[in-house]
C-alpha cells in the first residue's frame, strides 16, 4: 500500500523530475531531519508497501527539499529494495516554514495515539526545524501542541524522556507499551537505575512510578514541614503592646487541611483564646476571612474575640476549586461589630461580590485594605496573620499595623528580634506530624 498525503500538499509549489533525471544518483540521497520525527512503518506496513510498488510501480512521487527527502522515507527505502525507480517533487519553501510543511504533509497521522504525538512534538520542539538566523532555535511547544492536538504537559513529558531517558525507556514509549506519564518518571530515574528496568514488564513500571511518587511525595512533606516549624520558630506574641485599634483584619490559619498548608495552623479553641480585646478599641470593626466549610467555627471567633456578625462580603477568585459538594470559587470575609462605629460612607459601600484574581495558597488581594480604608479612614487598623509589608494606608488613611510570624512590621518601640523570641504558642510537634 502507498503512503497516503494530505491534499494540502497540492499546495505547495513542485516540481517534478523522474529519478533519472536528478543531478545526483537518486539512491544517495539523505533523509532531512524534519521526516525522522515521524514514526516508521511496521515491518507489516513495509512489506506491504514493497509489494504494492512491485505490482504497480509508484504512484506517489517523493518529495525533496533541496537535495534531501522531506516526505516519503518509506517509499523511497522499498523503492531502493524494489529497484523501482522513482520519481520526485522538488518544494520550494522557505526555512521557517518546514514544521508547517512538514505537519500538512505528514496530516493524515493525526490520528496517532497521543504518545506517539507527543513525541513527535517533543522531538520537534527540541529540533532546529524551522529556524534560521531571525528565530529563538526551536519550534514552539505550544504551536506543535496545537497542531498535534495534544497538551502542552504531555509535551513536556516527551521532552523529559527524549533527554533523560535510556534509549530502552525511549523506545518503549515510541511503541505504546508505557505511557508518557509513566514514562516521565522513570526519566527521573538515574540512567543507570533505569537500565536495571525491564520495560516489557508493565507491573514493575507501574510499581516502578509509584515507587518514584511515593518518594517526592515524602520529600515535598518533609520540607513542608520543616517550613512550617521554621515560620513557627517566628512566632510574635500578641499583646496590648501592639496598639489599640479600630478595626481588626484577620485571616486566622484554620486547621482543615493539616500539613497540606504551607505555614502552621491554629485549633479553633487557640484562635478564640488569642487575646484579640487586648488590642480593640471599645468600638471597633472586625473584618474576618473564613473558607464555607468553616462558618459555624469562625462565628464562635467572633463571639470570643467580643465581635457580633452583621454581614459578609464574597471574594469571587474566577477559578473553581475542591470541594465535597461542590467546586470551591470564592471565600468569606466577615463583617463584625462591636459596639458603635462610625456609618461607612454611602460612597464607600463596596459591593457584595467582589473580583479578584486568585493568588497563592492563603493570601489575599491587598485591593481589600484599600477598601476597609475607604470604609473607615478616621480608624486605626492592623492586620492579623499579616504576610510581608502590611498596608501603607490608601486614600490618605493612617498607614496599618501588622502581627504574624510572616509579618515584617515591627511595632514601636519593640525589635523584632525581641518579638521572635516570646513564642505565642508552645511548639505542638504531635499536631505537626499527624
Amino acid at each position: 500500500m502507498n503512503e497516503i498525503n494530505d491534499n494540502k500538499q497540492e499546495q505547495v509549489n513542485t516540481t517534478t523530475h523522474p529519478g533519472q533525471a536528478l543531478a545526483v544518483d537518486w539512491k544517495t540521497l539523505e533523509i532531512h531531519e524534519a521526516a525522522l520525527l515521524f514514526p516508521p512503518m511496521t515491518d507489516q506496513e513495509f512489506a506491504e508497501l514493497k509489494d504494492d510498488i512491485r505490482k504497480n510501480g509508484l504512484l506517489v512521487p517523493i518529495k525533496l527539499l533541496g537535495d534531501k527527502v522531506i516526505d516519503g522515507r518509506n517509499r523511497f527505502q522499498a523503492c531502493k529494495e524494489t529497484g523501482v525507480t522513482p520519481s520526485f517533487e522538488v518544494i520550494e519553501a522557505a526555512n521557517e516554514d518546514i514544521w508547517s510543511l512538514v505537519y500538512s504533509l505528514n496530516a493524515v497521522r493525526r490520528n496517532l495515539p497521543e504518545h506517539k504525538k507527543a513525541m513527535i512534538a517533543a522531538g520537534l520542539a527540541n529540533s532546529s526545524v524551522g529556524t534560521n538566523q531571525h528565530t529563538a532555535g526551536a519550534v514552539s511547544q505550544k504551536k506543535v501542541a496545537e497542531e498535534l492536538g495534544i497538551s502542552v504537559d504531555s509535551v513536556l513529558r516527551a521532552k523529559k524522556v527524549l533527554k533523560n531517558g535510556i534509549p530502552e525507556l525511549v523506545e518503549a514509549v515510541s511503541s505504546g507499551r508505557i505511557n508518557i506519564s509513566a514514562a516521565a518518571k522513570l526519566a527521573e530515574l538515574a540512567k543507570a537505575d533505569q537500565a536495571q528496568l525491564d520495560f516489557n514488564d508493565i507491573k514493575t513500571i507501574q510499581d516502578a512510578s509509584k515507587a518514584i511518587n511515593k518518594a517526592k511525595f515524602e520529600v515535598r512533606r518533609q520540607e513542608r514541614l520543616q517550613a512550617i516549624e521554621a515560620k513557627r520558630a517566628n512566632n510574635k506574641p500578641l499583646t496590648s503592646g501592639l496598639g489599640n485599634f479600630g478595626v481588626i483584619y484577620a485571616d486566622p490559619p484554620w486547621d482543615y487541611l493539616g500539613t497540606a498548608v504551607p505555614y502552621p495552623v491554629m485549633t479553633l479553641q487557640e484562635i478564640c483564646d488569642l487575646p484579640v480585646p487586648s488590642i480593640c478599641a471599645e468600638d471597633a470593626v472586625l473584618f474576618m476571612w473564613c473558607s464555607n466549610s468553616l462558618l459555624p467555627d469562625a462565628l464562635k471567633v467572633v463571639a470570643a474575640w467580643g465581635f457580633t456578625f452583621k454581614t459578609s462580603m464574597v471574594w469571587n477568585k474566577g477559578v473553581a476549586g475542591q470541594g465535597a459538594y461542590c467546586r470551591q470559587m470564592h471565600e468569606t470575609l466577615l463583617v463584625c461589630l462591636k459596639n458603635v462605629v462610625p456609618e461607612v460612607p454611602f460612597s464607600a459601600r463596596p459591593p457584595s461580590v467582589l473580583n479578584y484574581p486568585r493568588l497563592e495558597h492563603s493570601r489575599k488581594p491587598r485591593e481589600f485594605c484599600d477598601l476597609i480604608d475607604a470604609m473607615y479612614p478616621e480608624l486605626n487598623k492592623v492586620e492579623l496573620f499579616a504576610r510581608g509589608d502590611v498596608s501603607p494606608g490608601f486614600g490618605g488613611a493612617p498607614a496599618w499595623a501588622g502581627w504574624g510570624n510572616e509579618c515584617d512590621y515591627t511595632p514601636p518601640g519593640s525589635t523584632t528580634t525581641e518579638a521572635a523570641n516570646d513564642p505565642l504558642l508552645p511548639p505542638a510537634p504531635d499536631r505537626l506530624q499527624a
